[in-house]
């Protein structure tokens, strides 16, 4: 790989951001903001589960050594600051699996974005990087690690050790629910026809039934109450010329 920035397959440029912290407290699919761009994504997550008992060891036995620390008073206001925030973060991951029942997972995301154009590329990586740091989410680009990312998006439950310590997160069982990936975003035939709008993102959807290389075996079902015209949409998705 000559350049650090991305790696090139194909006359295709890849480059991919690593997603280093967000909030724990997420009220919303924190993927969803880049997946309804429809910019060519390859997304990549993994979750490690952790032992409870080992954890809840482990944390306890760090609460007491910071709790020693911060009773000190021979640390300047920055170190006693970062101390006192471990100490509060790790009494909250031990209270929430010891009463709520929660389990600890560490968590791993990379975002691959491709172009066959190096301008475009870098436009992409910077649209990227401003919609997920409006949502709270700190990125960093897999610079000098980019040819380890590209296979993380492969089928190959490959997670390399050289992307894991920089990737790392820890996170509760409520906040797997933020990273769910299988999100709609824009359904649209150049041929197809308008069928309605997308409730989850409000776009337009046009389908075109009659595409056997896109629709192998296409079949539909339709939903609603009592004369919604529903014989009226049926009939509109079978006409054909």
């Amino acid at each position: 790989m000559s350049n650090p920035k991305y790696i090139e397959i194909d006359n295709n440029y890849y480059s991919t951001l690593i997603i280093v912290n967000y909030f724990r407290e997420q009220t919303e699919l924190i993927l969803k903001s880049i997946i309804d761009t429809n910019i060519n994504l390859n997304i990549s997550i993994f979750y490690e589960k952790q032992d409870s008992y080992k954890t809840i060891r482990d944390l306890t036995y760090h609460i007491g050594n910071v709790g020693v620390d911060l009773k000190t008073n021979n640390q300047n206001r920055q170190d006693i600051d970062i101390a006192a925030f471990t100490y509060n973060d790790a009494k909250y991951i031990r209270k929430e699996m010891q009463v709520n029942n929660e389990e600890l997972y560490f968590l791993y995301i990379y975002i691959t974005t491709f172009s066959n154009d190096l301008k475009n590329l870098e436009y992409l990586l910077n649209k990227l990087e401003g919609i997920l740091q409006s949502k709270g989410m700190q990125t960093r680009r897999a610079y000098f690690r980019q040819e380890q990312a590209f296979l993380t998006a492969l089928p190959l439950m490959n997670n390399s050790l050289d992307l894991k310590q920089a990737a790392k997160r820890n996170v509760l069982t409520s906040g797997l629910v933020a990273t769910y990936p299988f999100i709609s975003s824009a359904i649209f035939d150049e041929e197809g026809i308008f069928i309605g709008t997308n409730i989850y993102n409000n776009s337009l959807v046009f389908i075109d039934r009659y595409n056997s290389n896109r629709y192998k075996n296409a079949n539909i079902c339709i939903f609603g109450t009592s004369r919604r015209r529903k014989i009226f949409l049926y009939k509109i998705i079978n006409f054909k010329e």
